[in-house]
């Protein structure tokens, strides 16, 4: 519709206006940049004096390129530049950053890369059941800026805090601020201008019970509130978050008109995931490296074991809990004569002798992004992803903890998506947990269907079925 389409065009109009404006000023040092740089030099002549002798005048914390981000950050004003200079310098004892700064510089140097893994990172092991991220994409934005993605899926603070070292994630921060730093004024030597990273935020999966943990927050304010703000100028970019719900952007539409406009300007929050904005896929590295970035959300289901239950790839088990007023959501691409199988279970809660038994909603939908068994294009594909095309294949049903193991299958004849939802948005208390497994097989197996769905009268599209 002609509203829609307005609706389209202005989102990417806001986006490229975000991204221009957050990489305006990347040239490097004018002649007053680099007097101003000299006075910088001058103020704190011991504290360069003794780093060089010591060999600790690490050029991502006191290079020429390092103090003209200090310089930009704050409006080329020199004694507030040397103000922040001071504060980082303080920060940096307190911190032990010295330390941080040697062991992020050896890790990558034993790499021999100039691009970071998130692998990198202190306690990564820990930290990746809670973020899973692309520290930095393979592809750079077309203006040379780093593209990083991050999925908050599983970002459950409440976990966070209890079932994990608090020490391990205020030690990954560093590392990974760090890690930026150096990477960021690399490129900027190799590029021959400032670099910053343009961060790609993927809320979608996350709830707001996730983030409602005080203990979290107040631990977080405490130890990592200015760490970022006194050690690391100038080298974030545009932020973009992905898939934020309407409330948020509502809310955060509100609070942004008491945020600085220099700052305003490199928030954005999209709706959706971003795939119906050319300009955005073009600067997020192409639409091969954005459907990369967007599939590592689903790669939350990695580890080896979760609540007891083996999980990983589909053909294993993975377990879930849902918390109240939410819905879980699994996704998995499917190609003509493939036979997609899925089984689940909803599971007892300890509150079921006063609540009642516990229950989910489950859906199945399909997304085609073409019309017959051909290979889609990619212009199709974004053509498709601009208008609603998902095709019920299960309407919502209500399945209980007593009703066991459900069962059911699809057979596509076409490329697309096949979605299978989880919905606990009926509840107004409790969360759910329930056990699952998804397979995909070239044929299907032998054994029959007790119902049979034709879907788009006159073809049959895919073939499902359900039973316990």
């Amino acid at each position: 519709s002609s509203p829609q389409r307005l609706r389209v065009a202005t989102r990417a109009a806001v986006l490229r206006v975000a991204m221009a404006a957050a990489i305006a000023g990347d040239h490097l040092h004018t002649p007053e940049e680099f007097a101003l740089v000299g006075q910088l030099r001058a103020r704190f002549a011991p504290e360069f004096e003794a780093r060089q002798a010591a060999g600790t005048d690490f050029p991502c914390l006191f290079g020429d390129v390092a103090l003209l981000r200090v310089l930009r950050g704050n409006g080329n004003d020199f004694e507030q530049a040397a103000a922040w200079f001071s504060r980082c310098l303080d920060k940096a004892k307190e911190c032990d950053l010295d330390r941080v700064v040697k062991e992020m510089t050896q890790k990558l140097d034993e790499a021999q890369t100039m691009v970071p893994s998130d692998s990198m990172l202190p306690h990564h092991e820990d930290i990746k059941r809670y973020v899973r991220a692309v520290f930095s994409a393979p592809r750079q934005s077309p203006s040379g800026e780093l593209i990083n993605y991050i999925s908050f899926a599983r970002f459950d603070m409440w976990a966070m805090v209890t079932d994990m070292e608090w020490k391990y994630w205020v030690e990954y921060m560093y590392g990974a601020t760090v890690m930026r730093m150096i990477e960021c004024d690399r490129q900027s030597r190799a590029q021959g201008r400032l670099v910053r990273v343009v961060t790609i935020i993927d809320v979608a999966g996350c709830s707001f019970g996730m983030f409602n943990c005080p203990r979290w927050h107040q631990a977080h304010s405490r130890d990592l509130g200015s760490f970022q703000e006194r050690v690391a100028a100038e080298i974030f970019g545009p932020v973009v978050v992905l898939n934020s719900p309407w409330v948020i952007q509502r809310l955060a539409a509100a609070f942004m008109r008491f945020v600085p406009e220099r700052f305003r300007e490199k928030v954005r929050l999209v709706s959706g995931d971003g795939t119906d904005d050319a300009a955005f896929v073009r600067d997020a590295g192409g639409e091969d490296q954005l459907r990369h970035l967007l599939s590592v959300r689903d790669s939350i289901f990695d580890e080896d074991t979760v609540g007891g239950v083996e999980v990983g790839s589909t053909g294993r088990w993975l377990q879930k809990v849902i918390p109240r007023r939410q819905a879980f959501q699994y996704s998995v691409d499917v190609l003509p004569g493939q036979t997609i199988e899925w089984e689940f279970e909803v599971l007892p809660g300890g509150g079921d002798a006063l609540a009642g038994e516990s229950n989910l909603v489950f859906s199945a939908d399909a997304f085609w992004t073409a019309d017959g068994n051909e290979m889609p294009r990619a212009v199709d594909v974004a053509s498709r992803l601009t208008r609603p095309n998902q095709e019920s294949l299960a309407r919502g049903k209500y399945i209980s903890a007593r009703a066991g193991r459900m069962r059911g299958r699809c057979k596509a004849t076409r490329p697309g998506i096949l979605f299978l939802k989880w919905s606990n948005s009926h509840s107004i208390m409790r969360s759910k947990a329930f056990n699952f497994v998804v397979s995909v097989a070239e044929v299907a197996p032998q054994e029959p269907q007790l119902h049979k769905l034709e879907i788009a009268a006159g073809r049959t599209w895919l073939s499902c079925c359900m039973a316990r």
